[in-house]
Parts: structure tokens; C-alpha cells; sequence
């Protein structure tokens, strides 16, 4: 029996989202984007639970094996997904099964499958390990420029101040190569982070590191904080930093669209399950 079994598939115009069984039972979610980037995820459920992510809504299951993350490529490819790069970016928080996502990024790397990773942070050890990996990418998921908000929305990960720190020592350490691959990323939640004072604080802590920002906008959840910012304000969003003397990077349409959101799968089935069950 296989490590994973994907489900029945959700299109849009731009990805392709399954549901993706472990052999335990426990479900999660891999998105093929533009049909040659799959995004894995790296647990079940998430522990530093954001208020926005459904991903994290019911805290944090298990981690996954190393057995279980190739096979999600497996899976894929098996689909004809003519996949070109990965990136760990899905369910969970790479970082907090580091031992085997870092072991994963190294063996594709070495077999000509780029990985890149997406983390709030983790621990500063393993932060450093995973900017020194072998990696297609590093982004490193930040939702605020103020301590407060920080711990609003992500209130299980680490510090502002511990992340930037470890990207401050790290960075001018790496080749010129490797620090063009680390970027930052802000998501856009109306009323929540999406104010000047936030956008200035954010703009004021990057701004000396010189690494590109991700600005992208939220897939809202019901049951969830936050509502989705409009097309005007995520644009003043974007010229206020890049004002300031940011390089922001706006999402594609393939991540702006509802059907990216890595997570929302298994919540709708979730929410649909208790509506149900309230009912009978």
C-alpha cells in the first residue's frame, strides 16, 4: 500500500488541489500550481496555529514521515503531473518536523527537484540549518511588523525580533546565490495588519536586510479571523511599501486564487461534517 492516496481533485483555471490520505487515516492537502509545482504538505494539522489559517484551526496532529512526503510527489507524478519543483508550504510547519523536511530539500536537490520551504520561523538553530540547506528558496512567513501583532496572529511562533535576528547574522554569511533565494512574506488580512502604522513598522525592520517581500492576499475561512483585503487596498498596501523602499513581489494569480489556499480543503469538509452532524 502506498504512503498516501490523493482524493478526488478540486480544479480552477490555475491549480489542482487533492486531499491527501494517510495510510492512519489522517487527511492533509498537496495544490499542483500551473501544473508543474506541487506544494506538500509537512504535517498533520500545524502547531503554531495563526488565527487566519485553517491549516491550524484544530492545532497540530502528527508530523509526517519522510516515507510520506516522497510520496505525495509519487502520487503526483503517478497523476501526470510533470512536476519541475516542490515546495513545502502546505499543511503544518516544515520546521517543526525539520529533521525529515531538511533530509527531504537535500535528497531532491540531488535528484534535480528543486524544493523550497515556507516557515514562521521555528527555532533559530533550525532556521539556520534550513537557510544553509541546499534549498530552491526560503520564505519566511512574518504577518506583522509589530510585536503585538505578531503574537496576535501568530501566536505560536517565534518572535519578530528572534527571526530578523537570525537573518541578520546568517544572510552575509551565504553566497550572493543563496540570499537571492530567502524572501520575506506579509498576508494581508483586512483590519488586522493591513494599517500604515503595521505597513511602516514592517517596512522599517526589513528594510536594512534587503530582501524581497511576498505581499499576498488572505483566502478567508469561515470560522476563522479575518476578511480579505479588496483590490485597492492590497494595492496601497503594496505602494506604501514599495515607498518605503521595499521590492514587493504581488501574488499570481495562481496564489491569489481561492483554490491555492492550502488547508481550506480539509476545514470545508470539516465545517460541512459538523453542520451535519448538528443537524441529524
Amino acid at each position: 500500500m502506498s504512503a498516501v492516496e490523493l482524493g478526488e481533485p478540486v480544479r480552477s483555471a490555475w491549480n489542482v488541489r487533492y486531499p491527501v490520505r494517510l495510510r492512519d487515516g489522517a487527511l492533509v492537502e498537496a495544490v499542483v500550481y500551473r501544473d508543474d509545482t506541487l506544494c506538500l504538505s509537512t504535517q498533520v494539522g500545524c502547531g503554531v496555529r495563526c488565527v487566519f489559517c485553517a491549516s491550524g484551526r484544530d492545532g497540530l496532529g502528527r508530523s509526517l514521515t519522510p516515507e510520506e512526503l516522497e510520496g505525495q510527489v509519487e502520487a503526483a507524478r503517478a497523476l501526470g503531473h510533470p512536476l519541475r519543483r516542490l515546495t513545502l508550504s502546505g499543511v503544518g510547519e516544515p520546521l517543526h518536523n525539520a529533521a525529515a523536511v531538511l533530509d527531504f530539500v537535500a535528497r531532491t536537490h540531488a535528484a534535480g527537484l528543486p524544493a523550497s520551504v515556507t516557515t514562521s520561523g521555528g527555532t533559530p538553530e533550525r532556521l539556520e540549518a534550513l537557510l544553509r540547506s541546499p534549498h530552491n528558496g526560503v520564505t519566511v512567513s512574518l504577518h506583522a511588523g509589530r510585536e503585538d501583532t505578531r503574537a496576535r496572529l501568530v501566536p505560536h511562533g517565534p518572535r519578530l525580533d528572534e527571526v530578523l535576528g537570525v537573518l541578520r547574522e546568517v544572510l552575509p554569511t551565504l553566497t550572493r546565490r543563496k540570499r537571492k533565494k530567502v524572501a520575506f512574506a506579509h498576508l494581508l488580512v483586512a483590519g488586522e495588519n493591513d494599517g500604515a502604522d503595521e505597513l511602516d513598522a514592517l517596512a522599517s525592520r526589513l528594510g536594512p536586510l534587503g530582501q524581497p517581500l511576498h505581499l499576498y492576499a488572505l483566502n478567508p475561512v469561515e470560522g476563522l479571523v479575518g476578511a480579505r483585503v479588496d483590490r485597492a487596498g492590497y494595492e496601497a498596501a503594496y505602494a506604501r511599501l514599495v515607498a518605503a523602499g521595499l521590492v514587493v513581489r504581488m501574488s499570481a494569480q495562481a496564489r491569489l486564487d481561492a483554490n491555492g489556499g492550502c488547508g481550506t480543503l480539509v476545514a470545508a469538509r470539516r465545517l460541512t461534517r459538523g453542520r451535519t452532524e448538528a443537524v441529524a
